[in-house]
């Protein structure tokens, strides 16, 4: 059955979360979700709350399960807003697996969720959701893509289609205006 760590468990290849049952390495097994400790909140100067964490996170690591209540959809419907926009808005995030039904799968983690919905955007994120099964049971986590130190703001790319201006440090870089000679005189 082998170890249930990253680099080896057949597992992570797989997309799916090792279970009590068939794990070997039992709380020391690092394919197992949960949420770390180590993740905290702060005030962002452009985008109200944000996380960091207080230890190195490495590549692979996840942080934790972005949960919230569950909407299924058939499709887009009358007064929703288009499918772009609802993957990703707000605290809102559509599944790429669909119900057994067919259906559009919603997160929408507006009235209750845990830490990772104040995840901030970032056109260079150092994380990113990830689906992965556990059995029949589909679960978005947050999952770092890059290494950070302690004190780095953990980010994750919230889609091509932004309901948003995007506030993050590449994008909201001072922008020089340049003026031509003909505006001059």
């Amino acid at each position: 059955m082998g170890d249930c760590f990253w680099d080896s468990c057949s597992n992570v290849a797989s997309a799916s979360f090792c279970t009590q049952k068939y794990r070997n390495l039992g709380a020391r097994c690092s394919n197992v979700p949960r949420t770390l400790s180590t993740l905290q909140l702060f005030e962002t100067s452009r985008v109200g709350l944000g996380v960091y964490t207080t230890t190195d996170l490495d590549v692979g690591d996840v942080l934790g399960e972005y949960c919230g209540e569950l909407t299924e959809f058939p499709a887009v419907v009358e007064g929703q807003p288009t499918l772009a926009v609802k993957q990703n808005s707000g605290y809102t995030l559509l599944y790429n697996t669909k119900s057994v039904n067919k259906n559009f799968v919603y997160v929408d983690a507006l009235k209750c969720g845990s830490i990772t919905r104040f995840i901030s955007h970032s056109c260079d994120p150092n994380a990113a959701f990830v689906e992965q099964q556990t059995r029949s049971r589909v679960r978005v986590f947050v999952k770092m893509i890059k290494n950070v130190k302690a004190g780095a703001q953990v980010t994750v790319h919230y889609g091509n289609e932004r309901w948003f201006t995007c506030a993050c440090d590449q994008c909201w870089a001072p922008r020089v205006v340049e003026v031509s000679d003909s505006e001059e005189e």
